[in-house]
């Protein structure tokens, strides 16, 4: 009987043994993962003013043991831009039966080069914990995740124009420039052009720039786009400064941007009475010629009257 019931005491103590070990295992193996949701990439907050990327990626660490957990934090990013830099803690602890969550700052240092980054590709960020105990390294883990730039559009028009005066019934070439000051191809969807207080101003062959890929300016030593349009004044046109407006949207971001110019119109004519004023002047001066020609034969026809009146008075003394 009492070996009976030693065998039950027995079997009862092993049983809470085993119940003890599996809730406080002393090797239970601690996790390490995302908190960000980086599935299937994740695209990084970005001030497409400044060029400027600036976000905060989280991660945790589950320690699930009886003792604290001593972890050595690594970042890595496999971009040969250097695009971004980290900031974090490199040395980190928690405590048993702990999940923490830490972060890593991620700052851009080089505007050109986030500008310059292509949306379609990506780069990975790798971050490593190694557990440490004194100097010893005794097991490392990874997490990964690919990174993105965001998409920016920004088409800006620019014009180039005469400096001088148009005249009435003729018409001029001017250039529109289209600069994608983004980072992704763009297009012009739609463009339209605005005369104040000149409506008999035609502005004519912007059709052209519809449509057209442009690809970002000062990427690569790509430049601005070029197109030629029309300003045409009817012949009627009286002589006045108009404010001309071209606003074109953007493909990309549907926004509309303009440039606003001024061109100086002279009426049909306005050159031509400059000539003929010349020519009038011109003719007057030989009209005021002409009548001191002509006041020749009357001052010599008065001197032969009174050269015959005085042989005529002559002869008829001598008589």
């Amino acid at each position: 009987m009492k070996g009976k019931s030693l065998i039950v005491l027995l079997l009862m103590l092993a049983s809470c043994i085993q119940t003890s070990s599996a809730q406080f295992p002393e090797n239970n193996e601690w996790e390490f993962g995302w908190e960000t949701d980086v599935e299937p990439s994740y695209v990084l907050l970005l001030d497409s003013d400044k060029w400027e990327l600036e976000d905060t990626l989280y991660f945790f660490v589950e320690n699930p043991r009886m003792s604290e957990l001593s972890l050595t934090i690594s970042v890595e990013f496999d971009s040969e831009d250097e695009l971004l830099e980290a900031t974090y803690d490199e040395e980190i602890t928690i405590a048993s039966q702990e999940n923490k969550t830490f972060s890593v700052e991620l700052l851009s240092s080089n505007p050109d080069d986030v500008r310059g980054f292509s949306p379609d590709t990506s780069f990975s960020i790798k971050i490593s914990a190694t557990e440490t105990a004194g100097s010893a390294e005794l097991s490392t883990k990874d997490i990964e995740a690919d990174l993105k730039v965001p998409r920016s559009h920004k088409l800006i028009p620019e014009a180039t124009t005469p400096s001088y005066a148009v005249s009435a019934g003729t018409w001029v070439e001017a250039t529109l420039h289209l600069n994608n000051m983004g980072n992704s191809v763009d297009a012009a969807k739609e463009i339209e052009a605005d005369v104040r207080s000149c409506p008999l101003l035609d502005i004519t062959g912007l059709d052209s720039v519809l449509n057209v890929q442009i690809q970002p300016t000062g990427v690569n030593g790509q430049e601005a786009e070029s197109f030629t349009f029309r300003i045409e004044p009817s012949s009627a046109h009286p002589s006045r400064t108009c404010e001309v407006t071209i606003a074109v949207t953007s493909e990309g971001d549907n926004n509309q941007r303009s440039v606003v110019f001024d061109i100086e119109i002279m009426e049909e004519g306005d050159s031509g009475s400059d000539s003929n004023s010349g020519s009038d002047s011109g003719s007057s001066s030989s009209g005021s010629s002409e009548e001191d020609s002509s006041a020749l034969p009357s001052v010599s026809f008065m001197t032969t009257f009174i050269l015959l009146g005085i042989a005529a008075l002559s002869r008829s003394k001598t008589d």
